[in-house]
């Protein structure tokens, strides 16, 4: 059986939200210390997937969010304003992580 191309990209879209870096690996990959991940977290900017034991699995998507978030709070943005910029970003469709 065959898949026409809107199914492939809607899986591909969906294989890459799925929960797949523990937190050291994030760290790695978003150059972001592991504390401002989880402050990020407790803010309620990201909600990563958690495993049975309760470890935070990131996705592809939310690696590309955790760097986005650090840009911004690095240019002097605190985080009430990025969680605003970010929904601002979601309602007029420009928020690529969601995609």
């Amino acid at each position: 059986m065959s898949t026409t191309v809107p199914e492939e990209n809607e899986r591909q879209f969906n294989k890459n939200k799925i929960g797949k870096y523990v937190m050291g690996v994030t760290v790695r990959l978003t150059g972001v210390q592991a504390h401002r991940i989880r402050r990020y977290e407790k803010v309620g900017l990201l909600k990563p997937a958690r495993t049975e034991a309760g470890q935070r699995l990131y996705s592809d998507p939310e690696i590309e969010l955790i760097k986005e978030i650090a840009r911004l709070e690095e240019q002097g943005v605190n985080l009430q304003g990025i969680k605003i910029i970010l929904a601002m970003k979601k309602a007029r469709g420009y928020n690529r992580h969601e995609r």
